[in-house]
């Protein structure tokens, strides 16, 4: 009868704890995964995944903030800094998260300044984004964490609009989650968009 009691008290108290919030981000691939998805919201509507970015410079403008619906709920805001910014891209923008939800599972809020730079490169065949982001993301829903990131990510052209398939990045800088601080040496990673690993 004891033992029986222990064991429900246990099972209760596991229940609490797993109703209490999501799970962590899964390690360097969770937090990598976790910053991809963050660079998604300027990619909206647009072939060559940077909509918001398009449109921005289109208006002609040295400083616009321009507004769009995330891919499941929420909005991202983009403040175009023509002038320059922190970061050394071709194109410096902040992206503010409001409820922001790629995936339908998690809500990212906060800002990230970024950059957006080009590069050629023999790996991608119609060439590669280099994406720079300086910030801090709260992630809630099906994962409960945060991102705090000093980092740059390359990737194909076409994956800042991807939702589903498998992406290849390649990761250099620093992204601290609750879990740890994970340092990354243009380490080549394979997440699948659309998906944040749990620990």
């Amino acid at each position: 009868m004891i033992r029986l009691t222990r064991l429900m008290v246990l099972s209760a108290m596991t229940l609490g704890l797993v109703a209490c919030g999501g799970a962590k981000l899964g390690g360097e691939e969770g937090a990598a995964a976790a910053a991809f998805q963050a660079s998604q919201p300027a990619g909206r509507g647009s072939k060559t995944g940077q909509a918001l970015v398009e449109q921005a410079l289109a208006s002609g403008a040295l400083s616009i903030t321009i507004s769009a619906d995330c891919a499941k709920s929420g909005k991202a805001s983009l403040t175009l800094n023509a002038a320059g910014g922190e970061l050394d891209g071709l194109i410096n923008y902040s992206i503010t998260y409001d409820a922001c939800s790629e995936d339908g599972k998690s809500e990212y809020n906060g800002t990230m300044n970024t950059s957006l730079g080009i590069t050629i490169d023999p790996k991608y065949a119609s060439g590669a984004f280099v994406i720079a982001m300086k910030g801090k993301l709260t992630i809630e829903g099906e994962v409960s964490d945060f991102i705090d990131a000093d980092v740059k990510l390359k990737m194909d052209f076409s994956a800042t609009s991807a939702h589903s398939g498998s992406i290849s990045l390649v990761v250099d800088g620093t992204i601290k989650t609750s879990d740890g601080s994970y340092v990354y040496a243009n380490k080549a990673i394979a997440i699948t968009a659309g998906e944040l690993p749990k620990a």
